[in-house]
């Protein structure tokens, strides 16, 4: 009885420990195409250059910022916060098909840290861009 008590608490162990392993992100996987992609976007913010901002972005992200808006968006945000200078990695979150990574950025006018969050998701065998966002004190300002 006593052995199978120890095997049925293996056995419980093992799936345990298997769902906890499905779940986790490797970090390391991510940030080896996130950080990348992240940094060609936001340069290519300090330069204008919408081809370069979009070339990783999904279809629906192409939709949503043509290069009219991006123009527009851009000088609002240069407005208030300057040019991206450096970012730091913050973490990784998966829901549904989505991985989301946030990262903290230096920004030539914010005193304060840029959030900048980028939703990837992988279409063809390729991580693309679903989203992006940039938050901090001054783009909240009106």
């Amino acid at each position: 009885m006593a052995g199978l008590i120890a095997i049925v608490a293996i056995v419980a162990m093992v799936m345990v420990t298997g769902s906890i392993e499905k779940n986790q992100v490797d970090v390391e996987q991510v940030r080896q195409y996130a950080n990348p992609i992240t940094e060609n976007i936001l340069l290519a913010m300090n330069e204008d250059n919408y081809t370069r901002y979009s070339e990783h972005f999904d279809q629906t992200m192409k939709n949503a910022i043509p290069e009219a808006v991006f123009n527009e968006t851009n000088a609002v945000i240069k407005s208030k916060i300057g040019d991206y200078v450096s970012k730091d990695f913050w973490k990784v979150k998966c829901e549904d098909q989505y991985t989301t990574v946030y990262y903290n950025a230096s920004f030539t006018e914010e005193p304060e840290d840029v959030v900048v969050t980028v939703a990837f998701q992988e279409i063809a065998g390729e991580m693309k861009v679903s989203g992006l966002w940039l938050d901090s004190p001054k783009l909240r300002e009106k």
